[in-house]
């Protein structure tokens, strides 16, 4: 799994309009950007959150 990839997946994780990747959430647990929720779901780590954000940035959605 690539950069690529692991942000494909993290964004399956965190955007309710795309559609969850199978076995996506086991392989960012083992990297360590993402983290099992009580309900059966896959948040992202501060890890995680850094790999979305720009370089040198904190990742932040746009709500407007």
């Amino acid at each position: 799994m690539n950069d690529a990839d692991r942000i494909q997946a993290l964004l399956d994780l965190v955007d309710p309009d795309r559609p969850p990747t199978e076995g996506r959430g086991r392989e960012l647990t083992v990297l360590g950007l993402a983290a099992p929720t009580p309900k059966g779901g896959y948040r992202p780590t501060t890890a995680g959150w850094s790999l979305l954000g720009e370089k040198g940035r904190a990742f932040r959605l746009n709500t407007e």
